[in-house]
């Protein structure tokens, strides 16, 4: 496999049943833009009772063209049996979980950079939608202040 840039394992979760058909269309419209690629991804489920259950890319008609690639990538299995445990410890009752590989195509030019100059990354963090919508918030009152005054 040729260098990849940053990768993150993202783990969404839905109520009950499979991940809607329009949100795996946006997952696939995003590979098609190559913002990101998509190297391994799979389903967990979690019944009433607790039972785990696990679906393959694969088997979900709407994402035929992704595991495909997946596939002829030779990274399908990157996400393992003690992912889907882990996974599945956090995982509410009746829901079903997506999680997706994905390498931040975007980046990795310049994690190649970062990497070619002795320099490693120090921390990320994914800041939660809840506290960019407050800061929103707070800098549209500022902004509105300022020209009311």
């Amino acid at each position: 496999m040729s260098f990849l840039g940053p990768i993150d394992l993202i783990i969404l979760s839905f109520p009950a049943g499979q991940p809607p058909d329009s949100f795996l269309a946006a997952v696939e419209e995003v590979e098609r833009r190559k913002d990101v690629r998509i190297l391994d991804a799979l389903v967990v489920t979690k019944s009433p009772d607790g039972s785990i259950g696990r679906t393959e890319l694969s088997d979900i008609a709407t994402l035929g063209d992704v595991a495909a690639d997946i596939a002829a990538r030779r990274t399908l299995g990157m996400v393992g049996l003690d992912d889907v445990n882990e996974i599945a410890m956090v995982m509410d009752p009746d829901t079903t979980v997506l999680a997706l590989l994905v390498e931040n195509v975007w980046a990795r030019e310049a994690a190649e950079e970062v990497r070619r100059h002795n320099g490693r990354l120090l921390a990320t963090v994914r800041i939660p939608h809840e506290q960019i919508a407050e800061v929103e918030a707070e800098l549209s009152g500022v902004a509105t202040a300022q020209t009311q005054a």
